[in-house]
C-alpha cells in the first residue's frame, strides 16, 4: 500500500512538472537575450504607434514585414538539410580544421542577415514622412537613454 502511494505521488509530480514546462514563457528561463529581443520589439511597436501612420502606411508595413517573413522562410528552407554537423565536414580533413574557410563561411551567412535587416529598415523609412522620420529619431534616442 505505501508503495502504491508513493508511485502515485511520484506520477502526479512528473505530470504536474510536463504541464508547467509547457505552459511557462517561450523564452528559457535565464535566457537574457530572448528577453532583450522582446523589450526590443516591444519599444519598436511602440514607437511605431507613436508616429500615427495612415492607413496606407500601416498596410505597406504589414507587406513589409510579410515580404521579410516569406523571404526567411526561403532561407531557411535552403539551409535546413546542412544544419549541425554536417555543414561542418567541409571544414574538416585529414590535415585538420580550416579555420580561415569557416570564419569566412560564417562571415558572409552574418552580413547576408545584416544586408537583409538593413533592406527591411530602409524600406520601413521609406513609408514614413519626414516628419514621422523626425519624430521616430526622437522616440527612438528617448528609448535608448
Amino acid at each position: 500500500m505505501k508503495t502504491l502511494k508513493v508511485l502515485t505521488i511520484v506520477a502526479i509530480t512528473g505530470l504536474i512538472g510536463a504541464t508547467a514546462v509547457h505552459a511557462g514563457p517561450p523564452c528559457k528561463a535565464n535566457d537574457k537575450m530572448c528577453e532583450k529581443r522582446k523589450d526590443k520589439r516591444a519599444d519598436m511597436k511602440e514607437i511605431f504607434q507613436q508616429l500615427d501612420l495612415t492607413t496606407e502606411q500601416q498596410s505597406a508595413m504589414k507587406e513589409n514585414r510579410k515580404e521579410m517573413r516569406s523571404l526567411m522562410k526561403e532561407k531557411r528552407a535552403q539551409k535546413q538539410p546542412k544544419r549541425g554537423m554536417a555543414d561542418m565536414s567541409k571544414f574538416v580533413s585529414a590535415n585538420g580544421f580550416d579555420k580561415e574557410a569557416f570564419i569566412a563561411e560564417a562571415t558572409q551567412k552574418e552580413e547576408s542577415k545584416i544586408e537583409m535587416r538593413a533592406a527591411r529598415f530602409e524600406k520601413t523609412m521609406n513609408i514614413l514622412t519626414p516628419e514621422q522620420r523626425v519624430k521616430f529619431v526622437t522616440l527612438l534616442q528617448e528609448k535608448q537613454k
